[in-house]
């Protein structure tokens, strides 16, 4: 009876000692209440990808024309966003006849001022820049310590003995 008390209480101290010792991750150990914030800019990805396509989509539909037409005038629509306005002062019609052409200069007007519009917004992405902060909870990496040794009182096989349990 007198040996079944004194495991029992060592196996409890050793338990105590044991529990005292805490897992954790040297890189993943996080402090209440301590945020850091991380701060990224950049060109604003909006005002970015609206340019291009506000500027793109016009530019291919003006190579594409440039490419297939015979208009003289229509070869300056390669340049982009002066080409649809070269274009529309370019526009004359062979000798004396009356040609109407107005569709023709509205869909230039259009496109002239999508390009540069487009233009604008690339431009302005870079001048006007994203910043972006995110904010985490901050990681600290436990102080180092040096090795610890704790021993305690056990019992092994029939008899007594220490138990010993180190942190390296």
């Amino acid at each position: 009876m007198k040996s079944t008390i004194i495991i029992i209480g060592a196996t409890a101290l050793s338990a105590s000692f044991l529990s005292s010792i805490h897992d954790a991750r040297a890189d993943e150990v996080y402090v209440a209440g301590r945020e850091t914030s991380v701060t990224e800019s950049g060109p604003n990805r909006a005002m970015l990808h609206s340019g291009i396509i506000a500027f793109g989509v016009p530019y291919v539909a003006s190579v594409v024309v440039a490419s297939t037409s015979d208009h003289p005038g229509d070869h300056n629509l390669y340049i982009p966003v002066a080409g649809p306005w070269m274009d529309l002062a370019d526009r004359h019609c062979p000798g004396n006849t009356n040609c109407d052409d107005g569709l023709n200069k509205g869909l230039l007007v259009v496109n002239g001022i999508f390009q540069g519009i487009g233009a604008l917004d690339i431009v302005g992405a870079f001048l006007f820049p994203q910043t972006i902060t995110s904010r985490a909870a901050q990681r600290e990496r436990p102080a180092t310590e040096s090795a610890k040794v704790y021993v305690s009182p056990a019992g092994v096989g029939t008899g007594y003995g220490l138990a010993a349990v180190g942190l390296f």
